[in-house]
């Protein structure tokens, strides 16, 4: 990633659009915290990358790039969500065409990842991003803490009581609301 970070810094776009390319499933996810609809989500991410391009040459560590990057993932997002001037909500429906037939290793990994929606929509919002980097994107509460410009104990709590929040949501396979 760091090649392709300086390649980028020096104005090859293929390296950037590679570099893009490593991260988009973190973006779409992290952008689904704070976004349900599709195309604002795509709008965030577009708006991102157009951004990150503009001032990639200003980071001055290019081992922070992901977080940076998620940063300014973050304000689109939230500029996206105000500009709607209403609430979203996380989950949204999941249609299945009637045609289509989908393997029992694919039902799975939808079911577990509609569980874990469900478990998490009734968390805040900042609660759900930290819910999202921690167990999805694998991030440290360290590197939670320097992408949302938060104290390490403050992420460690916050990330506490949203696991408290699930456990009393969720009991046993079935949702409490």
């Amino acid at each position: 990633m760091e090649e392709l970070i300086i390649r980028s810094k020096n104005g090859d776009e293929k390296s950037f659009t590679q570099l893009i390319l490593s991260i988009k499933n973190d973006l779409y996810k992290i952008s689904k915290t704070r976004l349900s609809d599709e195309n604002d989500i795509n709008d965030a991410i577009q708006e991102t990358m157009i951004n990150a391009y503009k001032h990639l040459k200003k980071l001055k560590d290019n081992a922070i790039f992901k977080s940076w990057i998620i940063k300014i993932l973050i304000n689109e997002c939230n500029k996206i969500y105000k500009k709607k001037g209403k609430k979203q909500k996380l989950f949204e429906k999941i249609i299945i065409e009637e045609n289509v037939t989908i393997k029992d290793s694919t039902i799975e990994n939808i079911n577990s990842k509609i569980d874990f929606e469900l478990m998490i929509s009734q968390l805040s919002y900042e609660e759900r991003l930290i819910v999202t980097l921690f167990y999805n994107n694998r991030y440290s509460c360290n590197e939670i803490s320097n992408i949302l410009n938060m104290n390490v104990n403050t992420v460690k709590s916050k990330l506490n009581r949203a696991k408290e929040k699930v456990k009393k949501y969720y009991k046993g396979g079935i949702f409490y609301g």
